[in-house]
C-alpha cells in the first residue's frame, strides 16, 4: 500500500487544475500546528490522548499542554511521542519538522538508535534501554 504522501502525489498527478487537487482538502503540514498533527493522528489513528501521554512516558500535566499547543516540546519530547503513538518514520519526521526540530538522520549513532526504535514499535521504555546500552541519552 503506498503511503499517504505517495497518494497524495498521485491525487496531484491526475489533476488537470491545482484548484482541483486543493478541492479534495489535503492535509499541508506547514498549514497546522503541532497540536493540529497530533489530533489528526489521534484521530486517524483512533487513539485516546491519555492512552498516548501514558505510553511517551510524559508528564500527565505537560503532555496535556502540548496536545492543547500551551507547551512547545523539546526534540525528545516529540520523539517520545512519536514512540508512544507506534508512529511510521515517515509521520516522525513530519512531526519532527512541524515542531521545528531535526529530523532523524540514520547516520547519526543516536538517531539510528531512535529510527530501529521506531520501525520495530518498542515504544519508549525498550527504546531508551537500547539506547542506555549503546552508550547514547536516553530519550528525556
Amino acid at each position: 500500500m503506498k503511503n499517504e504522501t505517495e497518494h497524495l502525489l498521485a491525487i496531484l498527478k491526475s489533476k488537470q487544475t491545482f484548484s482541483e487537487y486543493k478541492n479534495n482538502d489535503p492535509f499541508y503540514i506547514d498549514d497546522h500546528t503541532l497540536s493540529d498533527y497530533l489530533f489528526s493522528l489521534l484521530e486517524k489513528k483512533q487513539l485516546e490522548k491519555s492512552e498516548i501521554i501514558r505510553r511517551s512516558n510524559l508528564d500527565r500535566v505537560y503532555g496535556y499542554q502540548i496536545f492543547s499547543g500551551l507547551k512547545t516540546p523539546s526534540r525528545d519530547k516529540v520523539l517520545a511521542l512519536a514512540l508512544g503513538m507506534d508512529l511510521s518514520l515517515e509521520e516522525t519526521q513530519d512531526i519532527l519538522r512541524i515542531a521545528n526540530h531535526p529530523q532523524l538522520y540514520v547516520k547519526k549513532h543516536r538517531d539510528s538508535i531512535i529510527i530501529f526504535g521506531l520501525h520495530k514499535q518498542l515504544g519508549v521504555l525498550k527504546t531508551n534501554e537500547l539506547l542506555f546500552n549503546m552508550g547514547e541519552p536516553i530519550i528525556e
